[in-house]
């Protein structure tokens, strides 16, 4: 049964680390790229849930706003700086996670937790070495708030009362609402961009969710987040293949600070639990 779980979220890895790729090649408004997908997406889940009830509550409208705009920042992101900034910029999220519970439980983060906060900075830091023209500094900086948003959507679903299902279903639809005054900015006769734009909302978010829910109740959460970790790495190799964009050698090293940190503080938080 684990081995299955886990070939469920290698497929849901894979799924997601398409994002960057396809996002490069849909044409037109960052908004509406991710409305679009959002709702074809919305539609996948109606089809696989077999119906549309979401559950409506304080929690599941915050985890849904934070959604909307980690999607929608990552989009934006992704059209301006490089995918590899945007993905792993925005993996920053469970350490903004670990500021967000001591903000929460009013207290001071432990020596663990300083230094992994301390060593994701410092990878994140590690961008801005990097020789960026205006486009690529505000890419990178939508990046980090898209990462901001996601720990959001984490804090937010972990708390009593919350549901990421109905979260994410809510998420799509808000997407969608407010991308519908920049449907117009979008280029419908491109067939490419309009396959990526389908590709997006079926496989790299549709899909993907199917295949994580399904993989996410069958094995460990802890190495389940490990495994996610591989989009970050994987997101940017289909990029250079395909796009033939690379990464400045700082935001290299920042990139492997980064996912290193993050991969420890899963193994650390796992050990103390």
């Amino acid at each position: 049964m684990k081995n299955k779980g886990y070939i469920y979220i290698l497929i849901t890895v894979f799924l997601w680390s398409t994002g960057g790729i396809l996002i490069k090649y849909t044409s037109g408004n960052a908004i509406a790229i991710n409305g679009i997908r959002s709702l074809v997406a919305l539609g996948l889940f109606y089809l696989y849930k077999r119906g549309l009830k979401i559950k409506i509550n304080r929690y599941v409208i915050l985890a849904a706003f934070c959604l909307m705009m980690t999607n929608t920042l990552y989009v934006i992101a992704n059209k301006m700086t490089t995918a590899a900034n945007a993905i792993v910029l925005q993996y920053l999220a469970p350490i903004f996670v670990l500021l967000w519970d001591c903000i929460y439980h009013k207290r001071l983060p432990s020596l663990k937790q300083f230094i992994l906060v301390l060593m994701a900075f410092s990878g994140m830091v590690l961008f801005f070495f990097d020789q960026l023209d205006g486009g690529k500094l505000i890419g990178n900086c939508l990046a980090i708030c898209a990462g901001l948003c996601f720990s959001g959507v984490f804090f937010v679903n972990s708390l009593p009362e919350s549901s990421s299902e109905d979260a994410s279903m809510l998420g799509f639809l808000l997407s969608f609402i407010v991308a519908i005054p920049f449907l117009n900015q979008m280029d419908y006769t491109n067939t490419v961009s309009n396959i990526a734009l389908l590709a997006l909302g079926i496989f790299q978010v549709g899909l993907a969710y199917v295949f994580f829910s399904k993989g996410s109740k069958m094995t460990n959460p802890v190495t389940t987040s490990l495994i996610g970790l591989l989009e970050a790495v994987m997101n940017p190799i289909w990029v250079f293949l395909f796009y033939g964009e690379t990464m400045g050698t700082y935001a290299l090293m920042g990139s492997a600070v980064i996912i290193f940190s993050v991969a420890l503080n899963t193994i650390w938080t796992a050990k103390e639990a």
